[in-house]
């Protein structure tokens, strides 16, 4: 069924291709045209696509970032620098009903899974300009009101993602890193009930892992949306399966992921995102379970058509020390503005601050700068 669909793909593009030769003609026939008549109009290519039924979007997203910290967790360091994040492309072809397919593919920094994380992607993985990363590619089915996905797919949790032209602001939050997958490979099934719910379940390979955990493992999700009206979203998404830890072991991770979103007006938009996670085998096998929890609160304001605002305010309580390495408490505060010359530039300003307190009272504490451009097509 994918090859006939590509194949239809093919048709249309070589229909169009007909038609272009053809409009002289036919322009000519129609309004007894001799040579001095006028050069009727040539299809662009967007129009071509979308008689192929083919859709071909992108961005490009480069940012200088300032960031400067101070101890006790490592020595004080500043550094400023200049990055391509991200500069990706979208190919789908995704019609309302039947067989279609999506490659999303992403270069720069950000470009590897479990990335996708300004100012933390080249810490955890060691990503650069020229690397390389399949974001998502998948085989889509839809009929009726069910929808069915195989391939690799964008995470259901959290209230941001991978891609920077849906999230608010420059910087991810400390949930999307250190409580959120990004990815997954496997299957994945959409029910939408009506108009007011739908529900996700699907089974695959686990956190932002290309191939099976060691043991072979898999991961399941299941996630609920409700929308009881127009202003007013809340999903809950669940994980629960094999996570191979940095030291070889492997052991459960669980995740459950609150988003709530409420326009209060035309300008003001609040969102709330509350994690809570718990690791079996934390330390290695045999090791006690370790749990964290967090929760980041937004408010996004539109102040004209081409300035907004968003403001991100979270906490993050390490309880166990799984992740930092002793019990820790996080905080940290973001200002970003967003200005819209035309509607393909939007350029962020960025304000970030992050502390960290150990419950010895050691302190460790982060201040960012960020200018992003965006460019989307």
């Amino acid at each position: 069924m994918v090859y006939s669909k590509f194949k239809a793909c093919r048709i249309g593009i070589a229909w169009a291709a007909v038609t272009i030769a053809v409009l002289p003609v036919a322009g000519a026939a129609a309004t007894g045209g001799t040579e001095g008549s006028a050069t009727p109009s040539v299809p662009t290519m967007a129009e071509i696509l979308k008689a192929s039924g083919l859709t071909v979007t992108g961005y490009v997203d480069g940012t200088y970032s300032y960031v400067s910290q101070s101890p006790d967790f490592g020595p004080s360091q500043d550094t400023n620098t200049f990055a391509l994040n991200q500069a990706a492309a979208t190919i789908g072809y995704l019609p309302s009903q039947g067989f279609g397919v999506l490659v999303n593919a992403v270069i720069g920094t950000e470009a590897c899974d479990g990335c996708y994380s300004p100012g933390y992607g080249t810490a955890g993985a060691a990503a650069s300009t020229s690397s390389i990363n399949l974001l998502q590619g998948y085989i889509q089915y839809v009929g009726g009101k069910a929808t069915v996905l195989a391939g690799k797919f964008l995470t259901l949790a959290g209230a941001e993602g991978a891609v920077p032209t849906t999230n608010a602001n420059v910087t991810r939050s400390l949930l999307f890193w250190y409580s959120e997958p990004t990815t997954h490979v496997g299957v994945r099934l959409a029910y939408a009930a009506s108009d007011m719910g739908a529900v996700t379940l699907g089974v695959n390979n686990g956190w932002n892992n290309d191939s099976s955990v060691p043991n072979g493992g898999k991961t399941a999700e299941l996630s609920l949306s409700l929308t009881p009206t127009k202003a007013f979203t809340l999903a809950a998404t669940g994980y629960y399966g094999a996570f191979e830890l940095s030291n070889g072991a492997v052991g459960n991770r669980a995740l459950i992921d609150m988003v709530g979103s409420w326009s209060a007006t035309s300008a003001l938009t609040i969102v709330i995102n509350a994690d809570w996670n718990q690791q079996d085998h934390a330390g290695g096998p045999g090791t006690d379970t370790a749990h964290w929890y967090g929760i980041a609160g937004y408010l996004n304001f539109t102040i004209n058509p081409k300035w907004r605002s968003s403001l991100r305010l979270e906490y993050l309580d390490d309880a166990d020390g799984f992740l930092f390495g002793s019990s820790t408490k996080a905080r940290e505060g973001t200002l970003t503005l967003g200005y819209m010359p035309t509607k393909n530039v939007e350029l962020r300003p960025e304000v970030r601050y992050d502390a960290y307190v150990t419950d010895s009272g050691s302190e460790s504490h982060a201040t960012q700068v960020w200018l992003q451009a965006l460019y989307k097509f």
